[in-house]
């Protein structure tokens, strides 16, 4: 289960950190030639990130480690 909690956390930060490259892994590869995220995306990505985020530390982690 811990490691699971680490992989969790660590995905949340890379969508915090690094929005667009979940952009490029899941719609990059779909699109010929140069397309990149819209700046609305990168917005929505990181701010649920960060909700995501704060509720597995508050709610998520206190329950698996018991």
């Amino acid at each position: 289960m811990v490691l699971f909690a680490i992989l969790f956390i660590v995905i949340a930060l890379l969508n915090i950190f690094f929005p667009a490259l979940g952009w490029h892994l899941r719609y990059g590869w779909m699109v010929k030639g140069e397309s990149e995220p819209s700046d609305t995306y990168l917005l929505m990505t990181r701010i649920s990130g960060v909700i995501v985020l704060i509720v597995f530390l508050f709610i998520g982690l206190p329950v698996m480690l018991r």
